[in-house]
C-alpha cells in the first residue's frame, strides 16, 4: 500500500504548523499511521538553516537554495521514502515550496525552484494546504507571538513577495484555505478534505 503524502504551507503567522499538528493528533486518535515532519529538519543541514535565520545576513540565494535541497535529501531517504512505502500518513510542515516562495526573486523564480527539486527526485505530495493570510495580520500575530522579536525573513514587504510567489505556484494539488478563521473552522476544512483524500486511495476510516 502506498502512503498519503499531505504539505501545510504558508507565509510566517499563518497558523499552518497549528494546523498540521491538528491534522496529525487528529489521525492518531483514529488510528492511522502516520508521521508528523517539518523542513528545515532537525539534522545537520537543517540546523545550519536554523543558524542563518537567526542571524542578521542571508548568504547567496543559490546558497540558501542548495542548503535546503542538501536538508531535503537527507529528509526524503530517512523519513519520506520510507513512511510512503509502508503505507503511512506523511504530514509535512513546509516543503519545497516554501524553498520555491521564500527564495524565489529576481535571480531564481519560485517555479524554477520548483523545477529543480522535482529534478532532484524528491517526491510530489498528493495534497499541499495552503494557509492564505495577508502579510499585515501574519506581521500582527508574529509580533505578538514573539514579543516584538523577529527573525529575518519577518518583514511585510518580504511576507508580501512570498505570499505572491505561493499564489503564482498554486495547481491542482493545492487547497487554497482562508486562514483568516478559527482554528477550529479551518480543521474542519482540512479534516473533510482529508478523509476524501483518503477515500480516493482507498483508505477506509
Amino acid at each position: 500500500m502506498n502512503g498519503i503524502f499531505c504539505v501545510f504551507e504558508g507565509i510566517d503567522g499563518s497558523g499552518k504548523s497549528t494546523q498540521s499538528r491538528m491534522l496529525y493528533e487528529f489521525t492518531l486518535n483514529h488510528g492511522i499511521n502516520s508521521l508528523l515532519l517539518h523542513e528545515p529538519t532537525e539534522g545537520f543541514f537543517g540546523k545550519k538553516i536554523r543558524e542563518i535565520l537567526k542571524s542578521n545576513t542571508l548568504p547567496p540565494v543559490l546558497q540558501q537554495i542548495d542548503l535546503f535541497i542538501k536538508d531535503r535529501h537527507d529528509d526524503v531517504e530517512l523519513n519520506i521514502k520510507p513512511a510512503l512505502t509502508r503505507g503511512d500518513v506523511i504530514i509535512m510542515d513546509r516543503y519545497f515550496y516554501s524553498n520555491a516562495a521564500y527564495q524565489g526573486g529576481v535571480e531564481f523564480d519560485a517555479i524554477d525552484i520548483i523545477k529543480m527539486n522535482i529534478d532532484e527526485g524528491f517526491p510530489l505530495p498528493h495534497r499541499v494546504y495552503f494557509i492564505d493570510i495577508l502579510p499585515q495580520e501574519a506581521m500582527d500575530r508574529i509580533q505578538l507571538r514573539r514579543n516584538g522579536n523577529i527573525e529575518l525573513f519577518e518583514k511585510i514587504d518580504f511576507l508580501t513577495k512570498v505570499r505572491d510567489n505561493y499564489l503564482k505556484l498554486i495547481d491542482d494539488r493545492f487547497l487554497v484555505i482562508n486562514g483568516n478563521r478559527d482554528i477550529n473552522e479551518i480543521h474542519r476544512e482540512i479534516k473533510d478534505d482529508f478523509l476524501k483524500l483518503l477515500k480516493i486511495h482507498g483508505r477506509i476510516m
